[in-house]
């Protein structure tokens, strides 16, 4: 999804037309704000650090990570263990050392988790439809299908990351608040 949909898709959640929420966003001219959703202009950081602000959700949310290494995901966890409460688990052995192929981790904090288990719940279904392909009639009827749950799940997605929930690590546990978006 480019940040242009991205946009306009946040916006429709707030039920909010491109000349509000260039109001909201401090000012930015409706007409921006279509070529933005258009995809024929990206905004500048600055601009769309004030939409953002102005839709109630992170910025981060219109960065697209490139994934590719294990350094790249390391990074991403290291940096979720210094702000957050994250709880890595596993098998030992004798030696008290993790067996590597029983790592896991977990939030301890309800408001990640119910939201993940809800996504784990959705990319289940998403599964249980590209694992059905024998009970579709033809092969055009299955990739409609499969093609309709992925949207779906990527609607799905997009309201899960749609939280005002703030929690960060504090030197005295985890502080949870409540932003005023």
């Amino acid at each position: 999804m480019t940040v242009g949909e991205k946009i306009r898709t946040y916006r429709k959640m707030r039920g909010i037309s491109q000349k509000m929420l260039g109001q909201l966003a401090g000012g930015i001219n409706e007409v921006t704000i279509r070529k933005y959703e258009a995809g024929d202009r990206n905004p500048k950081p600055d601009q769309l650090l004030k939409i953002a602000d102005a839709l109630g959700i992170s910025i981060n949310i219109f960065m697209d990570f490139d994934i590719e290494t294990v350094s790249d995901v390391l990074s991403l966890i290291f940096k979720m263990d210094e702000q957050l409460d994250i709880e890595f688990t596993g098998k030992k052995n004798k030696k008290g050392e993790y067996a590597p192929d029983s790592i896991s981790l977990k939030f301890n904090n309800p408001a990640i988790n119910d939201r993940l288990a809800k996504w784990a719940r959705t990319r289940d279904l998403v599964q249980k439809t590209v694992d059905a392909r024998d009970e579709f009639e033809t092969e055009e009827d299955y990739q409609n299908e499969v093609a309709d749950m992925r949207e779906t799940a990527d609607e799905i997605k997009q309201h899960l990351m749609d939280s005002s929930v703030v929690v960060k690590k504090g030197t005295e546990g985890i502080v949870v608040k409540m932003s005023n978006k």
